[in-house]
């Protein structure tokens, strides 16, 4: 049996406790804010010196924050959201990375560039004339301005599929059309399965953004209550009541989290295989 090196096993064990301090740090607020949606009343938030127990857990604030804010049509419209904007985005940056990486010209580079030239236009600068658009169009007050916009793909998403698409031997490709597979079949059945990693990280991006996307909602949804997300319809609500219940407040706010936490535990493995191959910190 091989004997540990003393001062291998001092550096894990110093790397261990600093990784730990850290995600305590990082976990601190998440933790508050579930110790203070149990609170019994609002009240026992604000006082000095703070408690983080009341004495009693009060699961109820989850059942009344959920039927106060309507939160079972927020959910329902923000998942028309998500699936909408991951299923097109995703499949269309797929493919034009697709031909990015397989179906190249002299011009390819170029394009490619001009396309990764416009991760650097701030969505701001965008925004009013997009909105002009929109209107000139009678989407206001509808999800197409938030939806058909994806079908061009994003050029983050583009960017990292075809890095690493052009990691897989082309010879791949030649071996699956002598079988006689056409350009979809070699794209689906051989390289996507090569790049998992890839499409988990993309996925966990596109809804993280979609799930918590507050701006794009205010700005083309005000006139349409009914299609209100959980972010906007959560805002919307506490701010036209003036005063707020925190302790609903605090349980809306877990419960709005609960998903992303999920996705991230669940994909967690090929997230970080995704985020280290692609050599992004």
């Amino acid at each position: 049996m091989l004997k540990k090196n003393p001062k291998k096993v001092v550096t894990n064990v110093l790397f261990f406790v600093i990784a730990l301090k850290i995600a305590v740090f990082f976990a601190l607020p998440f933790i508050y804010m579930i110790l203070m949606s149990l609170m019994e009343s609002s009240n026992s938030i604000f006082e000095y010196p703070p408690k983080l127990y009341s004495g009693v857990l009060q699961f109820s604030n989850f059942t009344a924050a959920w039927k106060e804010i309507n939160m079972g049509k927020l959910l329902l419209n923000t998942m028309i959201m998500v699936v909408s904007q991951m299923a097109i985005g995703i499949f269309a940056s797929i493919l034009i990375a697709y031909g990015f990486s397989r179906f190249k010209n002299k011009y390819s580079n170029i394009f490619f560039v001009v396309l990764l030239s416009t991760m650097m236009i701030p969505w701001v600068v965008t925004m009013i004339p997009s909105y002009a658009l929109f209107e000139k169009l009678g989407w206001l007050g509808t999800r197409l301005p938030l939806i058909i916009p994806w079908i061009g793909g994003s050029a983050f998403n583009v960017f990292m599929i075809k890095q690493f698409l052009d990691d897989i031997p082309v010879e791949l490709d030649e071996a699956a059309k002598i079988d006689g597979a056409g350009s979809f079949t070699t794209l689906f059945r051989i390289l996507l399965p090569q790049i998992k990693p890839c499409l988990a990280t993309l996925f966990v991006y596109a809804f993280i953004n979609s799930w918590c996307d507050y701006v794009g909602p205010s700005i083309y949804f005000q006139s349409n209550p009914d299609i209100f997300t959980l972010s906007l319809g959560m805002q919307m609500f506490f701010s036209s009541t003036g005063s707020a219940d925190w302790t609903h407040v605090m349980a809306a706010s877990v419960m709005f989290s609960i998903p992303m936490v999920l996705i991230i535990t669940f994909a967690q493995k090929a997230f970080v295989r995704g985020v280290t191959s692609s050599g992004i910190k």
